[in-house]
Order: C-alpha cells, then sequence, then structure tokens
C-alpha cells in the first residue's frame, strides 16, 4: 500500500494535467487499458523495482508494452519497504509520458 499509493496519485494527477481521464477497470467504454506489473528485489546494494505496463485494446489485446526499472540505494527485508514515494512517483511520470508519446504515434 506505501507503494500502491504515491503511484496511484501521481499517474491521476498526471493523467489529468495531460487532458486524460481514469477509469474503473470494470469500465468498457475506454479505447485503450494499462494493466501494470510490479516487482521490487534487493541486490548489489540496493533496491530495484521493476515495471511492466501493458497497453491493452477493450477487448484484452495487448497493443503495446512499457517497461522499466529504478534503483534506490537503501534496501530492507520487504523490499518495498525500502522504496520511496518520489521513486513510484517518478515510475508514474514515466508511464504517463511514455504511454502518450506511443499514442502520438498511433493511428486511430
Amino acid at each position: 500500500v506505501e507503494a500502491v499509493t504515491p503511484l496511484s496519485k501521481r499517474l491521476g494527477a498526471e493523467a489529468r494535467s495531460n487532458g486524460l481521464t481514469i477509469r474503473s477497470a470494470s469500465d468498457t467504454s475506454s479505447k485503450y487499458i494499462l494493466k501494470g506489473y510490479f516487482s521490487a528485489m534487493n541486490g548489489n546494494g540496493g533496491t530495484t523495482v521493476v515495471y511492466v505496463w501493458d497497453v491493452l485494446d477493450g477487448s484484452g489485446a495487448r497493443l503495446h508494452r512499457i517497461q522499466g526499472q529504478e534503483t534506490v540505494s537503501e534496501t530492507a527485508s520487504d523490499p518495498w519497504a525500502a522504496v520511496p514515494a518520489r521513486t513510484m512517483e517518478g515510475i508514474a511520470q514515466k508511464t504517463i509520458r511514455e504511454y502518450l508519446d506511443w499514442r502520438g504515434t498511433t493511428r486511430g
């Protein structure tokens, strides 16, 4: 929850500031759906968050993939406990930017 909350808040803020609307996952009226996957792991003296966002169409077919990773210098027995809010906020910003870049090159 500590990692997801800043991510969700920043995703919403970034989406709104770019004219996007975030809808419920059960809302079938969206042209595109972003589905995210995250993992955090300790290694090399830090914690790495790996993220993958699949951009899906309304029927669930994957159209595009956004992925990356961020590493912080802290570690913890629960890797998520070492990930600060600013890291998750940065992932949200990058996600919206990369989504908009992709959408700008996609017809339809």
